[in-house]
């Protein structure tokens, strides 16, 4: 679906997931034996921020937590979470960017060895399972990217491609 379809119906607080197939970079190279490691779909998790008439992303990726144009990173996948977004996860989300990128920590989580949220130290997935838990959604997961999907869709939230 393209985004233009889905734009108006993204709401703060929604899960927006990606994957990748790209070869072409240092970058590349990294997410894609990180995939492959992790027998992974999804590769980042962020959280979107609607305000001003503009959808933005929270992100945790490197060198730290950012604020991005959501327009600017097609194509993602969308899955509504149904959050209540208040002025009080508002500042929970916002405090933090800024805050510092781990890629120990995205290690750490696969192997199961991150106390999510312990640290101002921060990776996507743990980032998002974070805001969720604030929000009142406990995913129960691994806090990596394919679990956090996969768990948001058992709770219901339906997966859509906006290209």
């Amino acid at each position: 679906m393209s985004y233009a379809a889905i734009r108006d119906r993204i709401r703060s607080g929604d899960l927006l997931s990606w994957s990748h197939d790209r070869w072409d970079s240092w970058y590349d190279f990294k997410v894609q034996m990180v995939r492959m490691a992790t027998q992974s779909e999804y590769c980042h998790v962020g959280i979107a921020w609607v305000t001003a008439g503009r959808v933005f992303v929270l992100e945790a990726v490197q060198p730290r937590i950012r604020i991005f144009p959501l327009s600017s990173l097609r194509p993602f996948y969308w899955l509504p979470m149904g959050i209540t977004w208040t002025p009080e996860l508002e500042e929970f989300a916002m405090v933090r960017v800024g805050d510092p990128y781990s890629e120990w920590q995205a290690m750490a989580a696969f192997f199961n060895h991150l106390a999510s949220g312990a640290d101002r130290v921060w990776q996507c997935a743990e980032y998002v399972d974070q805001i969720l838990k604030t929000a009142g959604i406990n995913l129960a997961c691994k806090p990596v990217p394919t679990d956090i999907v996969r768990a948001a869709q058992r709770l219901g939230a339906p997966l859509e491609l906006a290209e």
